[in-house]
């Protein structure tokens, strides 16, 4: 338990750099930047508790929204998306799996989990530009920014998962 932990620390706290130093400073056609923390919530193993993935989504939020000067955008939307997580991973994954069942292509199956991770991440990025924007006035362009951070955060997110399992 302890070592999965800290593997999962360890992967948290590399994502964190990237999407601090690296990703927070690429905005694709000057709209959104891509998002690669919203991985730590969605790879939460299958026997995680509410609570569990509640504190991993509030604690990388904080720690997002402490290097980006979010005040809280990051924090809630990944809180968000660790409330959904654990349900929607049992509804999604066969039903003769393991029950440790880390969430990847050859745990899910691709077709599986590119569903399961397309909907986090687009549940993510609802939340996340409708308390960035918190206006109607500006639509098109909050559209715009969540549609193109949207598939440069999918096109990371299935990236790094290749590299994170690179089995299948």
């Amino acid at each position: 338990m302890i070592t999965s932990t800290l593997k999962r620390l360890t992967w948290a706290l590399i994502l964190l750099a990237m999407q601090v130093f690296i990703l927070d400073q690429i905005h694709p056609w000057g709209y959104g930047a891509p998002l690669l923390c919203p991985l730590i919530v969605i790879t939460l193993p299958l026997g995680t508790s509410r609570s569990e993935a509640l504190l991993w989504g509030f604690g990388t939020g904080f720690i997002a929204d402490i290097f980006a000067g979010t005040s809280g955008i990051s924090s809630a939307a990944l809180t968000f998306i660790a409330l959904i997580q654990p349900p929607l991973l049992e509804l999604m994954v066969p039903r003769d799996s393991e029950e440790e069942l880390h969430p990847s292509f050859s745990a899910m199956g691709r077709w599986n989990y590119l569903q399961f991770i397309s909907l986090l991440l687009l549940l993510h990025h609802v939340v996340y530009y409708a308390l960035e924007g918190f206006s109607y006035f500006h639509v098109e362009d909050i559209a715009i920014s969540m549609g193109v951070s949207y598939a440069a955060s999918l096109l990371l997110i299935i990236l790094a998962e290749h590299v994170r399992n690179p089995k299948k």
